[in-house]
């Protein structure tokens, strides 16, 4: 057995199994467009500029089935991580906002007339006897006379803001938001994204993606090669 002619049939298998997977990788994407000589194609398009609609519309359905379906949607929402962030924000944001004086809101004005109406119907409704001695426009101006600073969060409870509120987003974000992205049509949206990609983008794009499995095609190639390589010795001494 010759080893120096052994080593030499390994290698050169190895090699063209390694160029050859690496030629049909490469293959997959260019050329960009048909090469022709007149009206005789000369090398075809390669697979993916060719099918890349298609391509865009798969992507696009698996999108839309799969990765963003109502129901991953709906998961995602009512994930414990996701509800403790909402949470949070909306803790922050009432807490905020409770702490504002009423009259960033409203003016002296419109207090006065709102509380006087407040007060004159509690009058009627419960001590009916001082009602003719009571209106609304005495009311407002004993009001408008008064300086009291006056925080949100000393007319409502903070915490049965916040209860409230986190019931009503929860409730609003699980039924509507899956329902938003149905209407938004995202397998639409994604289609023409795929689509609109010109052929070297997408070719960078699915290499940055399959970089290790292309990685590995090539080494399989040049595995069997050298495998092949070895039985073609001995085959032929």
């Amino acid at each position: 057995m010759n080893i120096e002619i052994l080593a030499i049939s390994v290698g050169v298998g190895a090699t063209i199994g390694y160029i050859t997977n690496y030629v049909a990788i490469k293959m997959l994407f260019r050329p960009y467009k048909p090469v022709k000589i007149g009206n005789f194609t000369v090398f075809p398009q390669g697979i993916i500029p060719r099918e890349k609609h298609t391509l865009a519309k798969k992507v696009g359905e698996v999108v839309k089935n799969y990765i963003l379906s109502e129901d991953e949607i709906k998961k995602i929402i009512t994930s414990k991580e996701v509800q403790l962030e909402i949470e949070k924000f909306i803790d922050e944001k009432i807490e905020n906002l409770l702490n504002r004086d009423i009259q960033e809101f409203l003016t002296k004005e419109e207090i006065a007339e709102k509380f006087a109406e407040i007060i004159e119907n509690i009058v009627k409704e419960k001590f009916s006897m001082f009602a003719s001695f009571i209106n609304k426009n005495m009311l407002k101006e004993i009001l408008l006379k008064l300086e009291i600073p006056l925080k949100i969060n000393q007319i409502v409870s903070p915490d049965k803001v916040k209860e409230i509120l986190k019931k009503e987003i929860f409730e609003f974000l699980e039924r509507e938001v899956p329902q938003i992205f149905l209407k938004a049509h995202i397998d639409k949206i994604v289609e023409e994204k795929v689509a609109s990609f010109d052929e070297k983008t997408l070719e960078e794009m699915l290499f940055t993606l399959m970089k290790k499995h292309f990685g590995f095609i090539n080494f399989a190639g040049a595995f069997l090669g050298a495998i092949i390589g070895f039985v073609q010795y001995f085959v032929i001494n």
